[in-house]
């Protein structure tokens, strides 16, 4: 379903039920703010210049490799630090570019996230320091309980089961009461087997699999979240 179709069904009174949810777990890179393609061009770029640069390779090489690793880690981070020991930060240093998203408050999506009860977490492959600028940036860093990065999950990323194991320790809910956002639709499965709630915000492909886990989608995270029934 997109934004448009949950406005369109809650002015007929129809709008998407979430009145069972009561912790609200966000991805960050390409949930919570969307990069222009070209802006999302040159984060690839980066990570194939480390990859390039570490493993003294030249660029198609190296691009083989960050895809390699993407595919069967979740992120080209992990690869990296099992088969060549890369230091984390020295990675997210160099990838992370937080000028280069001109990145403001948006209070549209502000709205949408106040008005949900319970708490907000936010659950990603990134690092929380650049999480903690995203939030701030966009005006919402008091709104989220905590924040679950790559290093609390120990590095294991999503779609790994470890990663969600930590996340609900830590969000202390049952998951039949969690709802997870997440742009990656293979971080959805996981998270439906569980029994959570699942919404997906579009930005790639879904397999038919896939597509199965996912019990809501959107194109326009605060107008989706504006519009839900959570009273």
């Amino acid at each position: 379903m997109s934004a448009a179709s949950a406005h369109l069904k809650a002015k007929e009174g129809i709008a998407p039920d979430f009145r069972h949810v009561r912790t609200w777990i966000f991805d960050l890179d390409h949930t919570l703010y969307r990069m222009e393609p070209a802006t999302m061009r040159e984060v690839e770029e980066r990570i194939c210049r480390f990859v390039q640069r570490h493993l003294g390779l030249p660029r198609d090489e190296a691009y083989a490799i960050q895809k390699k690793y993407l595919r069967e880690y979740g992120i080209t981070l992990a690869g990296m630090m099992k088969h060549h020991g890369v230091d984390p930060d020295a990675y997210h240093a160099e990838i992370n570019d937080i000028e280069a998203l001109a990145l403001a408050p948006d209070a549209s999506l502000r709205r949408g996230l106040e008005r949900l009860p319970g708490t907000r977490f936010v659950f990603t492959n990134n690092c929380g320091r650049f999480a903690r600028e995203v939030t701030t940036r966009l005006g919402l860093d008091d709104l989220f309980e905590d924040m679950l990065d790559i290093r609390a999950l120990d590095f294991v990323p999503k779609p790994d089961a470890a990663a969600y194991r930590v996340m609900l320790a830590r969000a202390s809910c049952p998951p039949e009461q969690i709802a997870l956002f997440d742009d990656r639709a293979c971080n959805l499965p996981p998270a439906h087997v569980l029994g959570m709630t699942t919404v997906w915000l579009h930005h790639g492909i879904a397999t038919p699999e896939e597509r199965a886990c996912i019990h809501h989608e959107t194109d326009d995270l605060p107008e989706f979240l504006n519009a839900i029934r959570v009273h």
